[in-house]
């Protein structure tokens, strides 16, 4: 019985020896005309995100959730302005842009938004974006995944008040950080 056992052993020992042979000789196949495969994300990059952070059960609204990047035209995506989160990410890890958050430097949190929203743009757009592009954050004015960016709403009396509202703080608090500021914003 143990020489049965035995020469069972060694005959499947021997067929997966030639199999793992025949396995590494073959050559990886290529395109016909030489060129590299291109290889296709499989799944949506912002459902690993969308599975903890959704504001309710439609997704993420505002013009964030839907819109192209005109330099790539490809779409944006959580990952394109949040980056790729780590395994320590649910404990705080500097992982993932956090905007408004003082970790981060104004000059880090507006390199993203500036990868897809040109300098000249947001300049003829509201002048105050080209004196405040280096210096305050710009999710301390804008609201990222709103239905309604409230910002784009405003009066001319509103943008005012912010203004002053920024301003005095700004000169009244010696610890103001404009890379943590959140602005309370009024209604048009």
């Amino acid at each position: 019985m143990s020489v049965l056992r035995s020469l069972l052993t060694a005959g499947v020992l021997a067929s997966g020896l030639l199999w793992s042979i025949a396995a590494s000789a073959a050559t990886p196949s290529t395109p016909e005309n030489g060129e590299r495969w291109v290889v296709t994300q499989q799944r949506n990059p912002d459902a690993a995100c969308l599975d903890c952070h959704k504001p309710d059960k439609e997704g993420m609204h505002g013009t964030h959730a839907s819109v192209i990047n005109p330099n790539n035209n490809l779409p944006v995506t959580c990952t394109n302005c949040h980056g790729n989160p780590g395994p320590h990410h649910r404990e705080g890890a500097k992982d993932v842009m956090r905007f408004n958050h003082p970790m981060y430097s104004v000059e880090q949190q507006n390199s993203v938004c500036l990868s897809c929203h040109l300098p000249e743009q947001l300049q003829k757009a509201f002048w105050p974006h080209d004196v405040h592009v280096t210096k305050v954050a710009c999710a301390s004015c804008h609201d990222l995944h709103p239905k309604q960016d409230t910002m784009k709403v405003l009066n001319d009396k509103g943008r005012i008040t912010i203004c002053v509202d920024c301003h005095s703080e700004q000169r009244n608090n010696p610890d103001f950080n404009p890379a943590a500021v959140k602005l309370r914003k009024e209604q048009p």
